[in-house]
Formats: structure tokens, sequence, C-alpha cells
């Protein structure tokens, strides 16, 4: 089922960026504190139809995935995070801080955690 099913939504369309990949200073333990490692960001952002519109085909009329790509991006290199929590919120509060956007929703995953599986993250959904 779509989030974009949910009432608070039907007015909207998802703009998404799937697999950001990302090298990441990130983590609490020694390893962690001294290289990068692999992040993936996953985002869904939630725009009203009305700000996601163009009759002239210009970007000036919506979002510019160049710049939301690239905020991403400059969030993530600022500083040293300790915890996902910390950058994905950083993440999901630029999101909804866009014009027109009424939801965001955020993934975020460490692929070289841990040797028995294939990423650990977490996930938020923030309403404007």
């Amino acid at each position: 089922m779509s989030i974009l099913l949910t009432p608070r939504l039907k007015d909207c369309r998802c703009i998404f960026f799937e697999e950001i990949k990302c090298m990441a200073s990130i983590g609490i333990h020694s390893h962690e504190l001294s290289s990068k490692q692999e992040l993936v960001i996953w985002i869904e952002i939630y725009i009203n139809l009305i700000n996601s519109q163009s009759i002239t085909d210009s970007i000036e009329d919506t979002l510019d995935y160049d710049e939301i790509n690239s905020k991403v991006k400059f969030i993530v290199n600022t500083k040293h995070y300790s915890l996902q929590e910390t950058l994905i919120d950083k993440i999901a509060q630029f999101c909804v801080s866009l014009p027109g956007v009424k939801a965001a929703r955020v993934k975020t995953a460490k692929t070289q955690a841990y040797e028995n599986c294939k990423a650990v993250g977490i996930e938020v959904f923030k309403w404007k």
C-alpha cells in the first residue's frame, strides 16, 4: 500500500532518491572514529502537487533534485556523527523545510557494520 493513499497526502506526489551512496564519518567504535564507511540513504519527499507541477516545463516551478542531492551530501560530510539517529533527523528536517513539502521519509543504513548482514539502519517519517 502506497503512503500516498494516506488522506493527508492525497494532494501530493512523491519525489524519491533511492540509495544515495556516501562515505560518512559515523559511529561510536574506535575503527569508526578513524575512517569513513559507506552509508546508503533513501529519501521520499512528499510535495503538494501544486508546488511540483510545471506548465512551462521549467525547474524553477518545482524542487531541484540537484540541490537536494548536494545538500544531503553536505549534511553527511559536515561532521562526524556518533549516531545514525542524529544524522537522519538532520536530513529529515532539511527535507521538510523545502517549500511545498508536507512530509519526508528517510532511511539510512551502514553497509559495513556487521559481517553477517547486508546493512543496519533506521527509518524516520517526518511531517511538516
